[in-house]
């Protein structure tokens, strides 16, 4: 009989040893808080100099921009003679020198893609997240960002051509025939539609827009790391 209750005691407390062990393994196994998402990205006019318009691309009703404006994918935006315009995207600004015509394509969390139809865009990417893409299409190829850097993009429509310069990082552009990589310090004209026909060169000294988009970028803190962000710029801005 002693030996009956000694067993049915040793079982009780068994029992009540696994609900202790299962919440313990449970909170080993429990995950930790869970990052947030970023915030959705937004487009906005970081500096206006000059004549600056924006438009939809779908009706082409121009407005003269706004400082701090907020801009929606499929909006054109429009510099005219002797103007510039920044459009900060996040950790990305693009710039415009005078008499240029970029449309926002998409701007979302995960995608930055514009269209340069016309003139000289300067693009500094502060940081590219693993699965971002920044995407600029132009008439004479599609180009890929594969690392954070500067690159200028010139497109001269009525010539046929794009030019793009790497000032740093690396991007790849796509068309009709085999991709061509642009790397850091190299400059490539692309012609003839998107059949991707080039040429490759030295990068040529830095011109007056590129050095106002340089001082832009020192402004940053560009290429000193860890990247700063001062007032006026930010990579989520509301």
């Amino acid at each position: 009989m002693d030996h009956k209750k000694a067993t049915q005691t040793r079982l009780a407390l068994a029992l009540l040893m696994i609900p202790g062990l299962t919440v313990s393994a449970a909170a080993q196994m429990s995950p930790g808080p869970v990052p947030r998402p970023a915030p959705e990205r937004t487009a906005r006019l970081q500096y206006v100099s000059g004549e600056v318009s924006v438009a939809p691309a779908t009706t082409k009703e121009w407005t003269a921009a706004r400082l701090y404006q907020a801009l929606t994918p499929t909006e054109d935006v429009w510099t005219a003679k002797d103007a510039r315009a920044e459009i900060s995207v996040g950790y990305g600004f693009v710039r415009m020198n005078s008499e240029a015509s970029v449309t926002l394509s998409a701007v979302n969390r995960s995608t930055v893609q514009i269209g340069v139809n016309q003139g000289e865009v300067n693009l500094t990417i502060l940081h590219l997240f693993p699965g971002e893409i920044y995407e600029i299409d132009t008439p004479n190829s599609t180009l890929t960002a594969t690392k954070s850097g500067v690159y200028r993009v010139d497109v001269h429509p009525n010539e046929d051509q794009t030019i793009v310069t790497v000032r740093q990082g690396s991007i790849s552009a796509t068309g009709n025939g085999n991709a061509v990589t642009v790397k850091s310090g190299e400059q490539v004209l692309f012609r003839s539609g998107n059949s991707l026909q080039h040429t490759t060169q030295k990068a040529p000294p830095r011109d007056g827009f590129e050095d106002w988009a340089r001082v832009r970028d020192q402004r940053l803190g560009f290429g000193q790391p860890p990247f700063r962000v001062v007032f006026g710029y930010g990579p989520w801005w509301p």
